[in-house]
């Protein structure tokens, strides 16, 4: 049932004087027509008409027929109040002219604004985090998919996972849990909400929507927000006196066109990218890759050094890498299950070099040396951000 009212305008609505109109009464035809005419030429890609006859009616249009609609609308304006012999509301002429001349509006409903603006939120809101919700993003993600295809440009989803939530919940309870969950939203507010929409996804999982944005760009976003999760001080809300709490998230991303065509395939694609990030070690950001497996494993040959405990080091050269092990080549003889630091000249030039601790989990006899197979089971931020982006640059096979 279409609605004579307008959604709350987003920050950027806002920004280019829409409400001004909105919430002034008694603006003449000729006053709405010069304000909208001087917005349109400053921003000139918020398309104007298109939202403005949204937020009144929620009737859909591309700009250029929005524009036509309210050339239309003028002159059915202007011949209403002639016949009337007084001047009338704006509003009053668009809902006559789209049920009575353009014949859109079938069965409308008249509602105050702040009133239907409530009810709208209670539909769209999370009660918990105040972000949109499960639904509304479902919604938004298929209408940003459709315009992107229309319009031919780029569309980025950001997905994001607190990790050991449960543990959250375990150690503090559930209600200190709502709260970190609550501080996460207020921090994807404040730190996205000019690039993109937020939403609760579900359990403590997130969703972002990024329209007109690439792949890389949206890595740059997704990479800032999971170090101002990792830095920031979240509070236990739950106890006396509060105290802080060390919280990490994993997100995944996927982009159009590159990694798919519909908004099925884009959220399949973003939540693929988590769970590699989850199991890469959490606490980054992983881009889906059509080849991708969750150990995507690569041949590389690179020089490095490892070192057991209370033992000089040794060199050492990989044979295969993946985001969560090394195959490397060995002259020391070194027990199962035992862990090593490993350090890798990426470069071969001992300049960009990384380290990570790892844990031997297979031992093979070569020659004169042995192949190990091991899984990384800790690496500093910095180090696992270079050493998944040069996974991730590596040729396949």
């Amino acid at each position: 049932m279409p609605v004579l009212t307008y959604e709350k305008p987003n920050d950027d609505q806002r920004q280019i004087g829409l409400t001004e109109i909105f919430e002034t009464p008694h603006m003449t035809l000729g006053e709405v027509d010069q304000k909208l005419a001087s917005l349109a030429q400053a921003h000139q890609d918020m398309e104007v008409y298109r939202n403005y006859f949204y937020f009144l009616t929620h009737l859909e249009f591309e700009e250029a027929d929005a524009v036509s609609h309210w050339d239309e609308f003028k002159n059915y304006h202007v011949r209403f109040e002639k016949d009337l012999g007084y001047p009338i509301d704006t509003r009053i002429t668009t809902l006559s002219y789209f049920i009575n001349e353009n014949k859109q509006l079938t069965n409308p409903k008249i509602i105050e604004m702040k009133v239907f603006q409530s009810t709208q939120d209670k539909v769209i809101l999370d009660d918990l985090t105040s972000l949109y919700n499960y639904r509304h993003f479902r919604q938004r993600i298929k209408e940003e998919m459709q315009s992107a295809v229309d319009r031919e440009e780029m569309l980025s989803l950001i997905i994001v996972d607190i990790d050991n939530f449960k543990h959250i919940n375990d150690d503090y309870g559930h209600l200190a849990g709502d709260g970190i969950l609550r501080q996460i939203a207020m921090l994807m507010k404040s730190e996205i909400s000019n690039q993109g929409e937020s939403f609760r996804y579900g359990g403590e999982e997130f969703a972002v929507i990024v329209p007109k944005v690439g792949k890389q760009d949206v890595y740059d976003i997704a990479n800032n927000l999971c170090e101002k999760i990792s830095e920031h001080a979240f509070i236990n809300e739950n106890s006396t006196p509060r105290h802080e709490i060390s919280v990490t998230a994993s997100l995944g991303i996927a982009a159009y066109p590159q990694d798919c065509d519909n908004s099925d395939s884009i959220i399949e694609n973003a939540d693929k990218a988590l769970y590699n990030a989850k199991g890469s070690g959490k606490n980054i950001v992983c881009l889906y890759s059509e080849n991708q497996r969750r150990t995507k494993r690569l041949n590389l040959s690179v020089q490095g050094e490892l070192t057991s405990f209370k033992a000089s080091s040794v060199s050492i050269r990989t044979l295969n890498v993946s985001k969560g092990g090394i195959r490397f080549l060995c002259e020391k003889e070194l027990p199962r299950d035992s862990v090593v630091e490993l350090k890798l000249d990426l470069a071969n030039n001992n300049k960009d070099v990384v380290t990570a601790l790892c844990r031997i989990i297979n031992r093979n006899p070569d020659a004169n040396a042995f192949v190990y197979g091991a899984e990384v089971v800790q690496i500093n931020k910095r180090d696992r951000v270079r050493f998944n982006r040069f996974v991730d640059s590596l040729p396949d096979g």
